[in-house]
């Protein structure tokens, strides 16, 4: 039994805020009422795809452990674009790194396993990347990888405007109904979107979501 769930393929997102020491006091204690509300709104939007709540460390970092893998890109658009919506502070970003692997441990939010090792390597290396992928189990995780720096480009560009749009987007919300929900007009909404390479960054999600859950399927049927 034990060695059935050390195969179970888990996503570990480790991340931290750009240049947190530089926010004043007030911006800091929003910032964590922020990134708290945060993480309960990923329970809602991605539902039993969390395995725990995560916590923060020191302030400004965290880790969330994903049992469902084929989200972990979607939920990391969301953390950027959650951010940047509600602190609406243009130096607001998160560096993050997304991994996929094995979890040979896992106790409340600490784990211990190849996903949680390479999510923090990767974190740690230094660059002006934003979102990394990194994985020794998934085929292809450099075509993967090179994806998300695509995306990573685009969404570091994003405005707080565009941002509230890209939420309600990864809610596979349309744009009327968009346009409904923050009350403007769907021509409001198409150009913002359009701005904010929407259709580009879509279409990196899917192909995601394709590779990891055709992985999956694999894994699965070699057993």
């Amino acid at each position: 039994m034990a060695k059935e769930k050390s195969k179970k393929l888990y996503s570990v997102i480790t991340g931290d805020i750009v240049k947190s020491s530089k926010l004043s006091l007030d911006q800091h204690k929003q910032l964590i009422k922020i990134m708290r509300s945060c993480s309960k709104d990923i329970s809602k939007v991605f539902p039993d795809a969390l395995k725990y709540e995560p916590e923060l460390f020191r302030g400004d970092s965290w880790q969330l452990l994903i049992k469902r893998p084929e989200l972990a890109f979607s939920i990391a658009l969301f953390y950027r674009a959650y951010l940047k919506a509600k602190m609406q502070l243009s130096s607001i970003d998160a560096r993050m790194a997304i991994s996929i692997g094995t979890v040979d441990f896992i106790e409340s939010s600490f784990g211990v396993g190849d996903a949680y090792k390479n999510s923090g390597k990767a974190l740690d290396k230094k660059g002006k990347r934003k979102l990394k992928f990194v994985s020794d189990i998934i085929l292809n995780s450099d075509v993967i990888d090179l994806i998300i720096y695509n995306a990573d480009f685009i969404s570091s560009r994003w405005t707080s405007n565009q941002c509230k749009i890209v939420l309600l987007a990864l809610q596979n919300m349309d744009q009327r109904a968009i346009a409904s929900k923050l009350r403007i007009t769907q021509q409001a909404v198409s150009k913002q979107i359009d701005s904010a390479g929407w259709a580009i960054v879509s279409e990196s999600i899917a192909y995601f979501k394709n590779a990891i859950l055709n992985t999956s399927i694999a894994g699965n049927n070699k057993k």
